[in-house]
């Protein structure tokens, strides 16, 4: 059984980027948004019930991003042209280097302090060999969320859903080695998906947007070791927060540190609900940070 994980609080943006992707950084929190003017990297400072943003990286001003952007504008993906070509829906880092997803061209682009550059990896094999050819799976059920286990130089990347798995890379020989955890379930909340990750020592810990899990993996033994369950506030459910009419979560980044797990939410433009207005006192249509205490062991 999955256990409840103890809410302590809601913080809500005071700006318009919504959140898609989050990583703990030197002590402080970094996020990605996913629309096309968010070509940023942004550390996030708290204020009260409110969080706002600066940027930490802008990619517009790095050596490489005139060329990237120029050609993913023109980018095909089996053969459709993509709808957005900057979707950055996750981060991490080794160093100070920092690796974020574009989603639905499915890169890994690798960012310095001076330089942006798309990682030379091809996907297309692994999805054949796993039947999923990439030219039948929908360009916005792409990539979702990255780690890294710097002390290996293996990066893992979440495929979002349809088929929902995990992609190890090799950092060293850029070889994108395989392919787990495969699913193309459906459930009554949609697919079974993966919004965002987080590894620490030999465990990925596996963001579950539409059930509203986090699940802990051995990736030694394969095996799922525990899984919590968030969503809960000290008033009202995650699922009451926004008025969406759909059933799908809205959890998008999720950064863990040594007492505390952030959830990232991306409310794609959907305002609160009466009920949160009432509940959190806030108006409007805000993405949300939803802060845990991580339970002892996990």
């Amino acid at each position: 059984a999955s256990d409840e994980l103890k809410f302590e609080s809601i913080l809500f943006n005071r700006d318009t980027v919504e959140i898609s992707g989050l990583t703990s950084f030197n002590n402080s929190l970094l996020m990605v948004g996913d629309k096309l003017s968010n070509r940023a990297v942004y550390k996030i400072k708290f204020e009260k019930n409110r969080f706002y943003y600066n940027n930490y990286i802008d990619l517009t001003k790095l050596r490489g991003h005139n060329k990237y952007f120029a050609k993913a504008l023109l980018l095909r993906h089996g053969e459709r042209l993509i709808k957005s070509p900057f979707d950055l829906e996750g981060i991490t880092y080794c160093n100070d280097t920092f690796y974020i997803v574009n989603e639905q061209v499915r890169h890994v682009l690798k960012v310095t302090s001076s330089k942006i550059e798309n990682l030379p990896l091809d996907f297309a094999p692994i999805f054949e060999k796993a039947k999923f050819p990439l030219k039948e799976v929908a360009t916005n059920a792409g990539f979702e969320g990255i780690t890294a286990d710097c002390k290996n130089m293996k990066l893992y990347i979440a495929q979002e859903r349809s088929p929902r798995a995990i992609i190890q890379v090799d950092l060293i020989s850029n070889k994108v080695e395989d392919m787990f955890l495969i699913s193309n379930k459906e459930t009554k909340n949609g697919s079974d998906d993966f919004a965002d990750l987080h590894f620490e020592n030999n465990h990925l810990y596996l963001l579950k947007r539409n059930s509203h899990e986090i699940t802990k993996f051995n990736l030694k033994s394969r095996e799922e070791v525990k899984t919590v369950k968030f969503g809960q506030t000290n008033k009202i459910h995650l699922r009451e927060i926004y008025n969406t009419g759909e059933p799908y979560g809205l959890a998008e980044g999720m950064a863990i540190t040594k007492d505390t797990i952030y959830i990232g939410i991306d409310n794609n433009r959907n305002k609160l609900s009466e009920k949160a207005q009432k509940a959190f006192n806030v108006s409007g249509s805000y993405s949300s940070i939803m802060i845990y205490r991580r339970p002892q062991g996990f």
